[in-house]
């Protein structure tokens, strides 16, 4: 019942956000669900339940998507096209380009934050209450390389994010100094120390691979390789995606447990994964994606994915709750649950058809993984890029098992490669052997990139396609699954 229930809630969440059509609708799917239920016969009280149950799930739904109140301040929407002077705080870690810096704004009397496309120098940080001059701007949607359009205006409102300001001039007007921004400020300045100690010892752009890999910081790997990653299907590695931090914790724990007992693999997985959100300074697409991860490791240690599974549809429930446009406006969220869904439900089912891969050193099963989540998170990459990579499915189970100790040797490196010598000259060990690894990667994806249809342009999906293909994979899933390993009813 409670896979119908969160199925039907999210449906409902869907309905509202593409009409529009508000609560009342909400209230007529509940009492309607209500009446049937009444009106049906004894005999059939059951299916009526069913009724019910679907008819006030798809309501809560319409209902917490009709709640949101997210819409650009009125007062501040009069001033657009103007020239403004603003106050507010840095409330994320700055985004730094190559050209230049982002910062998020909460301004003070208001509940709207603002993007600021600003000068990398001079440098603010996190934390750091600011004056903002320039000229106010609404976001604008755009396209992207591949020819589709990028709904940027609702991937900035689900942060609250409805104005921006190119070149604005700051003044700094205080450093806060509470607790919390102490702490944040501290993991932000740790990971940049990180970063500088692999670029120490490793060369680029083998030293930006591997920044990404670990912390997502792809800005400086170039925009020739980044597109070659994106035609092969490997982008996700040097992005920070709950795709990434699932398959990476499923690699550590894979791995783990040849040497190690099974509750110690759990415990090493489970504090790679916390270590990892601490560097990364807990961002939230970083949070969801470590919750969902720790579920995914905890259905291999159980040997009980059906549990596993219950408890992912609980924790995207309580995301919705709390955010419901989430669902459609976040990439991150859609690839983290994606992954998970995959890796727990079609590893199975992949892994019994590839016999002839060796189970030692858990090979078989990081490939079946690697393989599964791929497959279930083809339709949302289409519908991100418009493109299928088809080397994608040859190029990941090739490259990701390497990942969790691409990643181990690269945070050696840049933890060692903090320190003067002598001991900073024990990074260059772990250092050159990552550097070996990275080169191999970046060496793949030229190849594969270069390869005669390595991707072809589709164009992107609809909601209903979206809809329709997961259908498919639902009647595969059953036809191909003997009864007894599949999800009993909770």
């Amino acid at each position: 019942m409670i896979y119908i229930s969160i199925v039907s809630f999210v449906i409902g969440i869907v309905f509202e956000q593409v009409f529009g059509m508000g609560w009342s609708v909400g209230v007529f799917v509940f009492f309607i669900s209500v009446i049937i239920y009444f009106i049906l016969p004894r005999d059939r009280k059951y299916w009526g339940k069913i009724f019910l149950l679907v008819g006030i799930s798809l309501a809560v739904g319409i209902f917490r998507m009709a709640l949101i109140n997210n819409f650009p301040d009125a007062e501040l929407a009069k001033k657009v096209g103007e020239k403004v002077e603003l106050v507010g705080e840095i409330v994320e870690e700055p985004d730094g380009r190559d050209a230049n810096v982002r910062y998020v704004v909460t301004l003070e009397n208001s509940k709207s934050k603002i993007l600021l496309i600003a000068n990398r120098f001079p440098e603010y940080k996190y934390g750091d209450r600011v004056k903002v001059s320039g000229k106010l701007d609404l976001p604008k949607n755009f396209e992207g390389d591949n020819g589709l359009e990028f709904d940027y205006i609702s991937y900035l409102s689900k942060d609250d994010i409805h104005f921006l300001i190119w070149e604005p001039s700051l003044e700094l007007l205080e450093n806060k100094n509470g607790v919390v921004t102490k702490i944040f400020s501290a993991l932000y300045s740790l990971k940049h120390y990180f970063i500088a100690g692999i670029e120490r010892v490793v060369p680029e752009p083998n030293a930006s691979l591997l920044s990404g890999m670990i912390f997502g910081a792809k800005q400086s790997l170039g925009a020739d390789l980044l597109d070659q990653f994106k035609i092969v299907g490997l982008v996700h590695i040097i992005v920070l995606s709950g795709q990434n931090i699932t398959i990476i914790a499923a690699g550590v724990f894979l791995l783990a447990s040849y040497y190690l007992e099974r509750n110690k693999a759990f415990l090493l997985s489970s504090i790679t994964i916390f270590l990892f959100v601490l560097m990364v300074g807990l961002s939230a697409p970083a949070v969801r994606g470590a919750i969902m991860a720790v579920i995914a490791i905890l259905a291999k240690y159980l040997g009980r994915p059906h549990a596993a599974l219950r408890w992912l549809f609980i924790s995207g429930l309580v995301m919705l709750l709390v955010n419901p446009t989430l669902l459609l406006n976040d990439p991150s969220f859609q690839l983290s649950f994606a992954a998970t869904f995959g890796l727990i439900v079609f590893t199975p089912l992949v892994a019994r058809r590839i016999l002839f891969i060796t189970p030692k050193f858990e090979l078989r099963e990081i490939v079946a993984s690697t393989i599964a989540v791929q497959i279930f998170i083809l339709p949302l990459l289409i519908r991100m890029s418009g493109q299928v990579s088809i080397v994608s499915f040859l190029v990941n189970p090739l490259v990701l098992p390497f990942t969790p100790i691409i990643m181990g040797l690269g945070g050696l490196a840049g933890g060692l490669g903090l320190f003067l010598p002598p001991a900073g000259w024990l990074a260059w060990v772990p250092g050159i052997v990552a550097y070996f690894f990275t080169g191999l990667i970046i060496k793949i994806v030229e190849i594969s990139a270069e390869l005669p249809f390595a991707a072809v342009s589709i164009g992107a999906l609809s909601i209903f396609s979206i809809f329709v293909w997961y259908g498919i994979y639902a009647f595969l899933y059953f036809k191909l699954t003997p009864p007894g390993l599949r999800p009993p009813s909770p």
